[in-house]
C-alpha cells in the first residue's frame, strides 16, 4: 500500500471544490441573467450583485491556489479556460446588472 501524499490529496480536493464552484457559479450567473431579462425588483438585483461578486472572489481564490501547484497537464488547461470563460461572463453580467440598477 502506498503512502498518502498530502500535497496530492490537497490538489485533488481543491480541483473538486473548483468544479463544484464552477457549477454553482454557473447556475448563479444564469439566475442573475434571467433576472436581468425579467426586470425583477431592485432589491433582488442588488442581492444577486452581491452574491455574484462574493462568488467571483471565492472562485478566484480557489483558482489562484490551484495555480500555485504549477500543474502542467490537460487538467490545468481545462481549469484555465473554464475560469477565463466564466470570468468574462461574470464581468459582463455584473456590468449589465449595474446598468440596470
Amino acid at each position: 500500500m502506498k503512502n498518502l501524499d498530502l500535497k496530492h490529496l490537497a490538489f485533488h480536493v481543491l480541483v473538486g471544490l473548483y468544479f463544484i464552484w464552477l457549477a454553482v457559479f454557473g447556475i448563479l450567473l444564469y439566475i442573475t441573467f434571467d433576472s436581468i431579462l425579467a426586470n425583477s425588483n431592485e432589491n433582488a438585483s442588488r442581492l444577486l450583485l452581491m452574491w455574484v461578486s462574493l462568488n467571483f472572489v471565492m472562485g478566484t481564490s480557489i483558482y489562484m491556489v490551484i495555480r500555485l501547484f504549477r500543474n502542467r497537464t490537460v487538467l490545468a488547461k481545462v481549469i484555465f479556460y473554464s475560469y477565463a470563460v466564466v470570468a468574462i461572463i461574470a464581468v459582463a453580467t455584473v456590468f449589465l446588472l449595474l446598468n440596470r440598477v
